[in-house]
């Protein structure tokens, strides 16, 4: 039986007394930045709360936030609008507005560099731009042969990977932006991501094809792996019949998930490129991601929430009410989900809530992380 993703809203629960408790929560993410050796959240379903709403494109008319994401140590978050050109720049703890920026047209790809110091973004100007995170200063930017759907940063530093309209998977130098290569992948690329030791790239997109006898063009839908050394694509993910919107690798890599334009979500083999498993909705499917500690795929789009499957039996276990989605992002502890939003023009973050109170878990995992004087004698 599906439940109900548990969700609580901040601002429905009163007043001062909860969102200190929140923001002095936040405050204390850097503890966990890295991740969790233990799984201290709910095994069965995520249990989530909503920190707040943000306003992410103020058009007039149209509003909607191509994509958003969060900051290495979680502090941070930085989305991207579609009508109104914006970047934009927001504090975690209480969703205040840093700066903003701006491309010349539609903003469609954003991220963070790995040390959380510069953004890189990608627009419909064909431009990709670096950030200075500290004062919203631009640092560099430079041309493409189309506009930009996608954009990811090694986990080193040292590349930076983005996604064309013309089909070209770009390898840019992480420090002086020089390029190092180009590789021609489908038609349009809207996605990317790399492995943890960022020997390999996996992008998503869609290959444009005529139909012979309407002459309409055909979008089919294409997942694929680069190896990055020989610039070469080494597996293909096959049966997308639409437009793949985006990729993701589970932590583990052991999977590589699919979400697009044919109302569906897929959960290939890493390794192989078998596909494993397909999860069928009932609109587009924009956005896919694990959570950091594997334990479960989150898929969104244009049906209005995002559902949660769960990885150790791959059955869809809640669903989260929202505005149509257009990405989703975790913190790298997994604590924090930030989503962005077609139609209202939202950015909202999310609070993973941990579920350690019962048995020894708790108490072990505390004496751990604190710093406590009485704790420290007896160790």
């Amino acid at each position: 039986m599906l439940s109900t993703t548990l969700l609580y809203n901040i601002w429905g629960m009163g007043k001062f007394g909860i969102l200190i408790c929140v923001v002095s929560f936040l405050g204390a993410i850097p503890h966990l930045m890295f991740g969790q050796e233990v799984k201290i959240y709910n095994t069965d379903a995520p249990e989530i709360l909503n920190i707040w709403h943000r306003i992410g494109d103020f058009s007039p008319k149209l509003r909607a936030v191509e994509s958003a994401e969060l900051s290495p140590d979680g502090r941070l978050a930085v989305s991207g609008s579609k009508f109104g050109y914006k970047v934009m720049l927001w504090n975690t703890a209480d969703g205040s507005l840093v700066w903003e920026n701006a491309h010349d047209s539609e903003v469609e790809c954003v991220v963070f560099s790995p040390d959380g110091k510069r953004i890189a973004t990608g627009g419909e100007d064909f431009m990709v731009r670096i950030w200075d995170v500290a004062t919203g200063e631009q640092l560099a930017s430079w041309e493409h042969d189309g506009g930009l759907d996608g954009i990811t940063w090694s986990h080193d530093g040292s590349l930076i990977a983005s996604g064309s309209e013309a089909g070209d998977a770009w390898l840019w130098n992480g420090s002086d932006y020089s390029l190092i290569g180009k590789i021609k992948t489908g038609s349009t690329i809207n996605s990317l991501r790399f492995t943890k030791d960022d020997a390999y790239l996996a992008v998503g997109g869609n290959n444009q094809i005529k139909d012979p006898q309407s002459q309409n063009t055909i979008y089919k839908g294409f997942a694929s792996l680069i190896e990055v050394k020989t610039q070469k694509v080494i597996r293909e993910y096959n049966g997308m019949e639409g437009s793949v919107k985006s990729v993701r690798i589970s932590p583990d890599e052991q999977f590589l998930a699919t979400g697009g334009f044919d109302k569906t979500a897929r959960i290939f083999d890493f390794k192989t490129g078998e596909l494993l498993h397909t999860y069928e909705r009932p609109l587009r499917v924009e956005a896919v991601d694990f959570t950091p500690d594997g334990q479960y795929l989150a898929i969104g789009g244009h049906e209005l929430q995002i559902t949660f499957i769960r990885m150790s039996d791959f059955k869809e276990v809640s669903q989260l009410a929202t505005p149509r989605t257009e990405y989703i992002h975790f913190s790298r502890d997994g604590r924090l989900m930030l989503t962005a939003h077609e139609d209202s023009g939202l950015v909202s973050l999310y609070m993973f809530l941990s579920n350690v109170q019962q048995g020894a878990t708790y108490h072990k995992l505390a004496d751990e992380q604190l710093n406590n004087r009485d704790l420290n004698k007896n160790r």
